[in-house]
C-alpha cells in the first residue's frame, strides 16, 4: 500500500500559502475519496483565542494542529499544513518529530515569492503582518545551510512561484505529475548510503547542538556567578533533573522543541561517553556507528532525504575530527605558514575511519559546511587561528598546572572563591582520568594571607563560601548594603558602619583579600571608590534590589583600573574630585593632582630601587644616570634620566616619583618600601614627608630606648649603607 502524502506549505508571511492551498486540495483526491484537510495555524489560532491576530502561547495551537494531523493520517485522509514553516526546527517538528499512525511522505512547497511582492500583499491585508516578522522569516528562509531541503524529512520539495502564474492549477498539476519520478530517483540515488543511528536530520543535529552546548557548561548548572548569570539569560529559573533532563530545556529554548528530547539526549550522551568525547584525554580508538533503529521509519515520514553525515563514512570523519578538536583544541601546525587542513589530518589519520592525506578539500568543505553553522567557530574568524570547542582549551599537562595554581591560591592565599574552583577542578579532572595529586609545584607562592578563614567570623565576606555573595553581585552589578564590623582595624579616613555600595572587584593585596567598591553617593553619578579587607565586612543582605547597566559598571572598573595604576596599591584616598582627575584620560589634569616626590638614595638602595621598574608608573618615574665609572647595566628604555649628583656623595643617585597626592600624604604601601630603606635614602621633597620619616625615626629609638638599663656604654651606631639590613643586602 502506497504511503500517504501530505503537503507542508513553506513560505514567508503573505507569500500566496493560502492561495496555493485552495488550488492544490481539489488535485489531491479523486472522485468519491475524502477531501484533503487544510489546516491553518490561522485558523486553529482564532478557534483557541477567539481572533485570529491575538498570539497566544504557541504550545495551544501546536497541541491542536498535532492533533488534527495525527486523526487525518489515522483516517487516510491527505492534510495541507498552511503556515509559514519559515525555520528548520518547525518544519522538523512535523515531518520528523511527529509520531504518526501510519507512515507519511510528506512533500514541502516552496513558495517563491519575491520580498517586495509580499510586502505589497501584506500591506493589503486587512489584517497585515509587521514587516520585520515578513524580513526575518524572509532571510530564514534564504539561509544558506538552514534553508529548506530535503533532508528534513521530504521525499520531494515543490517551488513555486505564484508571482509567474495567473493560474496556479496548471503548475500544481504538473508538479505532482512528476512527484513518482522526482522521489523514486532520490532513493535510488541513496540507495547505496550507509544509513546509522543519526542518518535523520533531527537527530544529527540534536547530537551536534548537545556537543556545543556541553563544550561551553559541561555540567548545565550555575556552579559559578558568571556561569548562573549566562546560563539564566538563557532559562530562567534553571531547569532542573539529571544532565539529559536539563540539556533538553536549554536545547529546547535555543534551537527548537524538536529538539528537546530527554530519552533520545541520554542515548546521545551514552554514545558520546562510548566515543571518548567526554573525555579530555585524546582518544586514537575510531568512532562507531550508532546502530539504525529498525522501526524508524514505521510510522512517520518516509522516503525523506539523508544531509552528507547521514552517510556512515561522513559521520566517521567529521565526527573524528570534532572529537579531535575537543580534546586538542587550538591545534595548529607549529611551522610559520604550515596548511592547518594538512596538519588536521596527518594528526588524525591514524585513527580508521579518519581523513585521508589527499582530502584537504575534503577536510575544508565540511569544516565551511559543519563547524561554521553549528557555532563551533565564529564565522568572521580567520581559519589560521584553527579551531576550538567552548571552554575545552588546555591539554591534561597544562589543565595539571592550572590546578597547582588553583590550591595555592585557595591553599597559601586563602581565596574563598578558589576554595570552590578548587573542588569542582578536582571533579572534573577525575571525570577525565586526569590526577593531579601527589604532583609537587613547579611555582609556589612566598606571600601567604595573614587571615585564618577558618577563624574569621561566620558571616564574613572571607569565611568560605560568603564569597559567593559578593561575587555574585559584582557579575549583576548590584548595589548591596555591607556593614563594616566595629572594633577592626581602621585608619583616620576609614568608613564606619553600614555602607551602600556598587562592588566592583575582589583582589589579593599583600596579606590577604580585599574588596574593591565605589560608593552609592546620592545625587552623584559617580561616589568614591575605596577598599576594605574582606573578614572586617559582612553582607546582611544576600542581594541589593537595585542594579546598573553593564556601561555604568564597566565605566566603573575603568576608572578602579586607572587608580590601581597611578596610586601603586589600593588607598585612593577620600576627595572624589581628585580620584576623578587622577583617573581622567586627560594627562593635563592628572599632571594638576600629581605630587613629586624626590629622594635621593645610596648605592646599595639605589640597586635595589632602580630593579623595580613597575612599582609605579613608568611614565611617572624618573631614575638617575649611572655615575663615570658605573658597571650596572639599564635597559634603554628605563627611564635613567636624571643627573645624578658628586660620586664622592653619601647619596648620589636622585629619584623622582609623581603620585597622587593621598599616595604620598597617607598610603601605607609607600612607607612600608620606602622607610624600609631607613639611611638608605634621604627624601627632599615634599619636606612633609621627610620629617615624618624623621619623626618615627625618633619615637621608635625612644620606644626601644637610646640605652638599656644597665648599659653604661653607648650603643653601636648602624651605618645606612653598611650594617642596615646586614643579613640581606651584600656590602659594595
Amino acid at each position: 500500500m502506497a504511503p500517504l502524502r501530505c503537503h507542508l506549505l513553506i513560505g514567508q508571511p503573505a507569500s500566496g500559502k493560502t492561495t496555493l492551498a485552495k488550488a492544490l486540495a481539489p488535485l489531491l483526491t479523486g472522485p468519491g475519496e475524502q477531501p484533503a484537510q487544510v489546516l491553518s495555524t490561522d485558523v486553529i489560532r482564532a478557534e483557541v483565542f477567539g481572533d485570529a491576530a491575538v498570539q497566544g502561547p504557541w504550545m495551544d495551537i501546536q497541541q491542536r494542529l498535532h492533533q488534527r494531523i495525527q486523526e487525518a493520517v489515522a483516517d487516510g485522509i491527505p492534510v495541507i499544513v498552511d503556515a509559514t514553516h519559515a525555520r528548520r526546527p518547525w518544519r522538523l517538528a512535523l515531518t520528523q518529530a511527529l509520531p504518526l499512525p501510519a507512515p507519511v511522505e510528506w512533500i514541502g512547497w516552496w513558495l517563491y515569492t519575491p520580498l517586495p511582492t509580499s510586502l505589497e500583499w501584506n500591506g493589503r491585508r486587512e489584517r497585515a503582518v509587521p514587516v520585520p516578522v515578513i524580513l526575518e522569516m524572509a532571510a530564514a528562509l534564504a539561509d544558506p545551510h538552514f534553508g529548506p531541503v530535503r533532508a528534513e524529512g521530504f521525499a520531494a520539495i515543490c517551488a513555486v512561484v505564484p508571482t509567474h502564474h495567473d493560474d496556479l492549477t496548471p503548475v500544481l498539476q504538473a508538479e505532482l505529475a512528476g512527484l513518482e519520478r522526482r522521489i523514486r530517483s532520490a532513493t535510488n540515488r541513496e540507495r547505496n548510503l550507509q544509513r546509522h543511528g543519526y542518518s535523520r536530520l533531527l537527530d544529527l543535529e540534536r547530537l551536534l547542538y548537545l556537543i556545543k552546548l556541553l563544550s561551553s557548561w559541561p555540567d548545565l548548572a550555575g556552579t559559578d556567578p558568571a556561569s548562573a548569570e549566562e546560563l539564566e539569560a538563557i532559562l530562567s529559573p534553571l531547569p532542573e533533573g539529571d544532565l539529559a533532563d536539563r540539556a533538553a530545556a536549554f536545547l529546547g529554548r535555543l534551537h527548537g522543541e524538536c529538539f528537546a528530547d530527554a530519552d533520545a539526549i541520554r542515548g546521545d550522551l551514552a554514545w558520546l561517553e562510548t566515543n571518548g568525547f567526554c573525555s579530555a584525554v585524546p582518544s586514537a580508538a575510531p568512532i562507531q556507528l550508532a546502530p539504525s533503529p529498525a522501526a524508524q521509519n514505521a510510522g512517520g515520514a518516509i522516503h525523506g532525504g539523508l544531509p552528507p553525515m547521514g552517510d556512515g563514512p561522513v559521520f566517521l570523519r567529521v565526527m573524528t575530527l570534532l572529537r579531535h578538536l575537543l580534546q586538542v583544541p587550538f591545534d595548529r601546525p607549529a611551522e610559520r605558514g604550515a596548511n592547518l587542513h594538512q596538519h588536521l589530518i596527518a594528526a588524525t589519520e591514524s585513527i580508521p575511519g579518519a581523513y585521508l592525506p589527499g582530502e584537504t578539500a575534503t577536510l575544508r568543505k565540511d569544516l565551511e559546511k559543519i563547524l561554521t553553522p553549528y557555532g563551533f567557530r565564529n564565522r568572521n574568524d580567520n581559519v589560521r587561528h584553527g579551531y576550538c570547542l567552548g571552554t575545552a582549551v588546555l591539554s591534561p599537562p597544562r589543565l595539571r598546572e592550572l590546578h597547582n595554581v588553583v590550591r595555592q591560591t585557595a591553599g597559601r592565599l586563602a581565596d574563598p572563591s578558589a576554595q570552590d574552583l578548587l573542588a569542582e577542578l578536582d571533579e572534573r579532572l577525575g571525570w577525565a582520568g586526569i590526577s593531579a595529586d601527589g604532583l609537587p609545584p613547579v611555582r609556589s607562592y612566598a606571600r601567604h594571607a595573614v587571615v585564618d578563614t577558618a577563624l574569621v567570623r561566620r558571616e564574613s565576606l572571607a569565611a568560605p563560601r560568603r564569597a559567593e555573595a559578593i561575587e555574585a553581585a559584582i557579575v549583576e552589578h548590584c548595589r548591596v548594603l555591607l556593614q563594616r564590623y566595629p572594633g577592626v582595624g581602621s585608619f583616620a579616613d576609614s568608613p564606619e558602619g553600614e555602607l551602600r555600595v556598587w562592588p566592583l572587584q575582589l583582589i589579593f593585596h599583600n596579606v590577604g583579600w580585599y574588596l574593591l567598591f565605589e560608593e552609592d553617593q546620592v545625587g552623584r553619578e559617580q561616589g568614591l571608590i575605596r577598599s576594605e579587607r574582606l573578614d572586617r565586612l559582612a553582607l546582611p543582605a544576600s542581594h541589593g534590589d537595585l542594579r546598573r547597566s553593564s556601561d555604568e559598571h564597566a565605566a566603573a572598573v575603568n576608572r578602579l583600573e586607572r587608580l590601581l595604576h597611578h596610586s601603586g596599591g589600593i588607598y585612593f584616598g577620600s576627595d572624589l574630585e581628585q580620584q576623578l582627575a587622577i583617573a581622567s584620560p586627560s594627562a593635563q589634569r592628572r599632571s594638576q593632582v600629581l605630587v613629586t616626590l624626590r629622594f635621593c638614595c645610596a648605592p646599595w638602595a639605589f640597586a635595589f630601587i632602580r630593579e623595580g621598574l613597575q612599582r609605579y608608573p613608568i611614565e611617572h618615574t624618573r631614575f638617575s644616570k649611572p655615575l663615570r665609572g658605573d658597571s650596572w647595566w639599564h635597559h634603554p628604555k628605563a627611564p635613567h634620566v636624571l643627573v645624578p649628583g658628586a660620586a664622592d656623595a653619601s647619596h648620589p643617585y636622585p629619584v623622582e616619583l609623581d603620585l597622587p597626592s593621598w599616595t604620598v600624604v597617607a598610603d601605607v604601601d609607600l612607607r612600608s618600601w620606602l622607610f624600609a630603606f631607613g639611611g638608605g635614602i634621604r627624601i627632599e621633597s615634599p619636606d612633609v614627608l621627610r620629617q615624618e620619616l624623621v619623626q618615627r625615626s625618633r619615637e621608635a629609638m625612644e620606644a626601644n630606648g637610646g640605652v638599656h638599663a644597665g648599659q653604661t656604654s653607648k650603643p653601636e651606631k648602624l651605618s645606612s649603607n653598611r650594617r642596615f639590613f646586614s643579613s640581606r643586602l651584600s656590602r659594595d
